[in-house]
């Protein structure tokens, strides 16, 4: 699995590249007339080389080429962030240097650094949720046919949570369908795609209308006497039902307490 992911950030690597290029190429064309670019396609080339030389190294120390971006977050727009701006602001100040202290760089336009950081921020960022956007889709393509639909009762962050996890964890087999909560501001509500259906009580109704196999309870408020009639109702189904351990951190199969046999 190691291996593989350097592999793929290998390929990341040549994207960051590529779009550098793109990124220089664009911020000039959006500044210039097309008649003017041949006069500055020196500054272009300068520009190219010195913005390889100072953002992929930079890219690389704040870590951009050792994540999984198929679990990119917030967490991970933010990184994106301060990697391309501190690369951008690098690169601006090696140009501003050569443009005011050489003339190699005779009336180059300094808007064309600014235009070329909001580039790279869009073209590094927007490929990194790409690659997650694709993987997700990938999975559910591979998943599609061969899993077991799932209603998580409880849309809090626990809840979130779990379908967060099933939805990036094809290999377990179960596709989250919907939430059911008993809180009435959440009813018809979207969470990571999926709508919240109703309160608990709309269990049986639920389950017929969507053709749940499985059911999540993800809240840890329910009291023992509603999981007991969440259990009668999908054993009338034969619905497996499982219950969260943890409220924290990655859910997987082995997080989930099963009460069917």
């Amino acid at each position: 699995m190691r291996s593989r992911a350097h592999v793929r950030n290998r390929f990341v690597l040549i994207g960051d590249i590529a779009l550098t290029i793109a990124s220089v190429l664009g911020s000039f064309a959006l500044r210039l007339d097309v008649g003017e670019l041949p006069y500055y396609f020196p500054a272009v080339l300068l520009m190219c080389a010195v913005a390889l030389l100072i953002k992929i190294p930079t890219y690389y120390f704040f870590g951009l080429y050792r994540r999984l971006w198929i679990y990119a977050s917030t967490g991970e727009l933010r990184l994106i962030t301060v990697a391309v701006t501190t690369a951008s602001v690098l690169t601006s100040g090696i140009m501003a240097i050569l443009i005011v202290t050489g003339n190699v760089l005779p009336g180059m336009p300094r808007s064309a650094l600014g235009i070329d950081w909001l580039f790279s921020l869009v073209l590094i960022g927007g490929s990194r949720f790409a690659l997650r956007i694709l993987a997700e889709q990938s999975m559910t393509l591979r998943a599609n046919g061969k899993t077991k639909r799932v209603l998580v009762i409880g849309a809090g962050d626990a809840g979130a949570l779990v379908v967060r996890e099933l939805q990036k964890s094809a290999q377990l087999n179960l596709t989250p369908v919907g939430f059911l909560d008993d809180d009435p501001a959440k009813s018809g509500k979207v969470i990571h795609g999926l709508r919240v259906f109703g309160g608990n009580g709309d269990l049986s109704t639920v389950c017929t209308q969507h053709e749940i196999d499985e059911i999540v309870i993800s809240s840890m408020k329910m009291t023992e006497e509603r999981v007991e009639e969440v259990l009668r109702t999908c054993s009338e189904r034969q619905i497996k039902v499982k219950r969260m351990r943890i409220t924290i951190e990655a859910v997987g199969e082995q997080d989930l307490q099963d009460f069917s046999s």
